[in-house]
Protein backbone atom coordinates (compact mmCIF):
# COMPACT_ATOMS: atom_id res chain seq x y z
CA UNK A 1 0.00 0.00 0.00
CA UNK A 2 1.38 3.36 -0.71
CA UNK A 3 -0.40 6.51 0.81
CA UNK A 4 -0.36 9.85 -0.88
CA UNK A 5 -1.64 12.33 2.26
CA UNK A 6 -2.61 15.77 1.47
CA UNK A 7 -2.42 18.60 4.48
CA UNK A 8 -3.92 21.69 3.62
CA UNK A 9 -3.09 22.98 6.97
CA UNK A 10 -4.87 26.24 7.31
CA UNK A 11 -5.60 27.41 3.98
CA UNK A 12 -9.43 26.99 2.11
CA UNK A 13 -13.10 28.14 2.73
CA UNK A 14 -16.03 25.59 1.98
CA UNK A 15 -16.27 27.07 -1.53
CA UNK A 16 -12.72 26.10 -2.26
CA UNK A 17 -12.93 22.53 -0.24
CA UNK A 18 -15.72 21.86 -2.33
CA UNK A 19 -14.61 22.66 -5.24
CA UNK A 20 -11.33 20.61 -5.20
CA UNK A 21 -13.33 17.56 -4.21
CA UNK A 22 -14.79 17.88 -7.52
CA UNK A 23 -11.55 18.54 -9.41
CA UNK A 24 -10.10 15.74 -7.94
CA UNK A 25 -12.65 12.73 -7.83
CA UNK A 26 -13.56 13.90 -11.87
CA UNK A 27 -9.80 13.24 -12.55
CA UNK A 28 -9.44 10.57 -10.24
CA UNK A 29 -12.54 8.57 -11.62
CA UNK A 30 -11.01 9.50 -15.74
CA UNK A 31 -7.52 7.74 -14.68
CA UNK A 32 -7.52 4.34 -14.83
CA UNK A 33 -4.58 3.38 -13.35
CA UNK A 34 -4.59 4.81 -10.14
CA UNK A 35 -8.59 3.93 -10.09
CA UNK A 36 -7.24 0.17 -10.43
CA UNK A 37 -4.77 0.19 -7.47
CA UNK A 38 -7.60 2.18 -5.22
CA UNK A 39 -9.67 -0.52 -5.74
CA UNK A 40 -6.94 -2.93 -5.76
CA UNK A 41 -5.75 -2.05 -2.04
CA UNK A 42 -2.52 -0.86 -3.61
CA UNK A 43 -2.87 2.91 -3.13
CA UNK A 44 -4.95 5.34 -0.93
CA UNK A 45 -5.56 9.03 -0.82
CA UNK A 46 -5.87 10.68 2.68
CA UNK A 47 -7.06 14.43 2.45
CA UNK A 48 -6.93 16.74 6.25
CA UNK A 49 -8.63 19.27 5.32
CA UNK A 50 -9.53 21.93 7.81
CA UNK A 51 -11.78 20.20 10.75
CA UNK A 52 -15.49 22.49 9.76
CA UNK A 53 -15.55 20.86 6.29
CA UNK A 54 -15.15 16.79 7.23
CA UNK A 55 -18.33 16.12 7.35
CA UNK A 56 -19.14 17.47 3.98
CA UNK A 57 -16.13 16.41 2.33
CA UNK A 58 -16.97 12.72 3.77
CA UNK A 59 -19.75 12.76 2.01
CA UNK A 60 -18.53 13.80 -1.34
CA UNK A 61 -16.12 10.76 -1.66
CA UNK A 62 -18.16 8.48 -0.11
CA UNK A 63 -18.17 6.43 -3.70
CA UNK A 64 -14.61 5.99 -4.08
CA UNK A 65 -12.80 2.97 -2.51
CA UNK A 66 -9.44 4.00 -0.56
CA UNK A 67 -9.95 7.84 -0.63
CA UNK A 68 -10.43 8.69 3.48
CA UNK A 69 -10.46 11.61 5.54
CA UNK A 70 -7.59 12.53 8.25
CA UNK A 71 -7.72 15.28 10.94
CA UNK A 72 -5.25 17.81 10.76
CA UNK A 73 -5.01 17.64 14.55
CA UNK A 74 -6.69 16.12 17.83
CA UNK A 75 -7.36 17.09 21.35
CA UNK A 76 -5.26 15.80 24.26
CA UNK A 77 -7.88 15.70 26.12
CA UNK A 78 -10.92 13.10 25.91
CA UNK A 79 -13.87 15.58 26.44
CA UNK A 80 -14.84 18.08 28.81
CA UNK A 81 -14.86 22.10 29.14
CA UNK A 82 -12.18 22.50 26.76
CA UNK A 83 -13.70 25.37 24.75
CA UNK A 84 -12.51 25.45 20.72
CA UNK A 85 -11.15 21.51 21.29
CA UNK A 86 -12.22 18.84 18.95
CA UNK A 87 -11.37 15.48 20.56
CA UNK A 88 -11.00 12.07 19.38
CA UNK A 89 -13.92 11.05 20.85
CA UNK A 90 -15.27 14.19 18.49
CA UNK A 91 -14.06 13.06 15.27
CA UNK A 92 -15.22 9.17 16.03
CA UNK A 93 -16.98 8.11 12.95
CA UNK A 94 -15.96 10.81 11.12
CA UNK A 95 -12.65 10.32 9.96
CA UNK A 96 -9.99 7.31 9.92
CA UNK A 97 -6.65 8.89 10.42
CA UNK A 98 -5.39 12.11 12.38
CA UNK A 99 -1.91 13.75 12.05
CA UNK A 100 0.15 13.80 15.32
CA UNK A 101 3.24 15.42 16.13
CA UNK A 102 3.75 17.85 13.08
CA UNK A 103 6.59 19.71 13.77
CA UNK A 104 4.50 23.29 13.22
CA UNK A 105 2.29 21.52 16.42
CA UNK A 106 5.87 21.22 18.12
CA UNK A 107 7.11 24.72 17.13
CA UNK A 108 4.17 27.35 17.64
CA UNK A 109 1.93 25.37 20.14
CA UNK A 110 4.68 24.01 22.31
CA UNK A 111 3.45 20.24 21.65
CA UNK A 112 5.82 17.73 23.35
CA UNK A 113 6.49 14.64 24.07
CA UNK A 114 3.74 13.82 26.43
CA UNK A 115 1.06 15.31 24.97
CA UNK A 116 1.70 13.76 21.62
CA UNK A 117 1.82 10.45 23.00
CA UNK A 118 -1.67 11.33 24.93
CA UNK A 119 -2.96 12.16 22.00
CA UNK A 120 -1.93 9.02 20.07
CA UNK A 121 -3.57 7.15 22.98
CA UNK A 122 -6.67 8.62 22.31
CA UNK A 123 -6.88 8.67 18.96
CA UNK A 124 -6.47 4.47 19.40
CA UNK A 125 -9.27 4.47 22.01
CA UNK A 126 -11.70 6.05 19.51
CA UNK A 127 -10.59 3.70 16.67
CA UNK A 128 -8.44 6.67 14.71
CA UNK A 129 -5.41 5.40 13.46
CA UNK A 130 -2.48 8.05 13.77
CA UNK A 131 -0.11 9.52 10.90
CA UNK A 132 2.83 10.23 13.92
CA UNK A 133 5.25 12.69 12.76
CA UNK A 134 8.84 13.01 13.10
CA UNK A 135 11.69 15.59 12.67
CA UNK A 136 14.71 13.79 12.99
CA UNK A 137 15.51 9.90 14.34
CA UNK A 138 16.16 11.44 17.66
CA UNK A 139 12.26 12.44 18.40
CA UNK A 140 10.34 9.54 20.04
CA UNK A 141 7.16 8.23 18.51
CA UNK A 142 4.61 5.36 20.34
CA UNK A 143 4.86 1.47 19.63
CA UNK A 144 2.69 0.01 17.41
CA UNK A 145 1.99 3.35 15.10
CA UNK A 146 1.11 1.99 11.64
CA UNK A 147 2.03 5.57 10.13
CA UNK A 148 5.18 7.02 10.83
CA UNK A 149 6.01 10.39 9.06
CA UNK A 150 9.36 11.86 8.69
CA UNK A 151 9.17 15.79 7.60
CA UNK A 152 12.44 16.96 8.05
CA UNK A 153 12.21 20.83 9.38
CA UNK A 154 14.65 21.99 6.89
CA UNK A 155 12.49 20.62 3.68
CA UNK A 156 9.40 21.55 5.28
CA UNK A 157 7.87 24.50 2.19
CA UNK A 158 11.52 25.23 1.43
CA UNK A 159 11.83 23.48 -1.77
CA UNK A 160 14.39 21.53 -0.83
CA UNK A 161 13.82 18.36 -0.47
CA UNK A 162 16.02 15.69 1.36
CA UNK A 163 17.85 13.58 -0.02
CA UNK A 164 16.00 9.83 -0.65
CA UNK A 165 19.63 8.17 0.28
CA UNK A 166 19.16 10.51 3.91
CA UNK A 167 15.87 9.55 4.77
CA UNK A 168 16.35 5.80 3.92
CA UNK A 169 19.35 6.31 6.35
CA UNK A 170 16.44 7.83 8.95
CA UNK A 171 14.63 5.16 8.20
CA UNK A 172 17.20 2.32 9.34
CA UNK A 173 17.94 3.97 12.98
CA UNK A 174 14.51 3.91 13.60
CA UNK A 175 14.14 0.12 13.70
CA UNK A 176 10.53 0.23 12.77
CA UNK A 177 8.41 -2.83 13.08
CA UNK A 178 7.78 -4.09 9.56
CA UNK A 179 3.81 -3.50 10.29
CA UNK A 180 4.73 0.32 10.10
CA UNK A 181 4.99 2.27 7.15
CA UNK A 182 7.05 4.85 6.98
CA UNK A 183 6.22 7.80 5.44
CA UNK A 184 8.56 10.87 3.90
CA UNK A 185 7.26 14.85 3.91
CA UNK A 186 8.83 17.81 2.61
CA UNK A 187 9.06 19.76 -0.74
CA UNK A 188 7.69 16.39 -2.29
CA UNK A 189 7.27 17.38 -5.88
CA UNK A 190 5.78 16.21 -9.28
CA UNK A 191 9.63 15.79 -10.21
CA UNK A 192 11.03 14.09 -6.66
CA UNK A 193 8.79 12.10 -5.88
CA UNK A 194 8.96 8.55 -7.74
CA UNK A 195 12.82 8.76 -6.20
CA UNK A 196 11.53 8.11 -2.75
CA UNK A 197 9.40 5.22 -3.57
CA UNK A 198 11.68 3.19 -6.15
CA UNK A 199 13.69 1.97 -3.23
CA UNK A 200 10.56 0.20 -2.22
CA UNK A 201 11.70 1.30 1.63
CA UNK A 202 9.49 4.58 1.59
CA UNK A 203 5.94 3.89 1.66
CA UNK A 204 4.24 7.47 0.46
CA UNK A 205 4.13 10.89 0.99
CA UNK A 206 2.85 13.43 3.82
CA UNK A 207 2.33 16.42 0.95
CA UNK A 208 1.69 20.39 1.96
CA UNK A 209 1.79 23.02 -0.16
CA UNK A 210 1.66 21.08 -3.56
CA UNK A 211 -1.69 19.07 -2.41
CA UNK A 212 -3.86 22.47 -2.09
CA UNK A 213 -3.95 22.04 -6.05
CA UNK A 214 -5.49 18.99 -6.66
CA UNK A 215 -4.40 18.94 -10.22
CA UNK A 216 -1.04 19.20 -8.92
CA UNK A 217 -1.72 16.57 -6.33
CA UNK A 218 -2.94 14.08 -8.57
CA UNK A 219 -0.21 14.97 -10.58
CA UNK A 220 2.44 13.73 -7.88
CA UNK A 221 0.49 10.45 -7.55
CA UNK A 222 0.69 9.91 -11.33
CA UNK A 223 4.62 9.91 -11.54
CA UNK A 224 5.15 8.31 -8.19
CA UNK A 225 3.43 5.06 -9.35
CA UNK A 226 3.94 4.90 -13.50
Amino acid sequence: MKYFIANWKANKNLEESEAYLVLLTQNISANQPILNKLNGGELKIILAPPAPFLPQLKFKIKDIKNIELAAQDISQFEEGAYTGEVTAKTLSGLVNYTIIGHSERREYFKEGEDILFRKAELAKRYKINPIFCIRSSEDKFPPQINLLAYEPVSAIGTGNNENPIEVIKIKDQLKLNPSTAFIYGGSVTQENAKLYLQSGKIDGFLIGQASLDPLQFIGIINHSLT
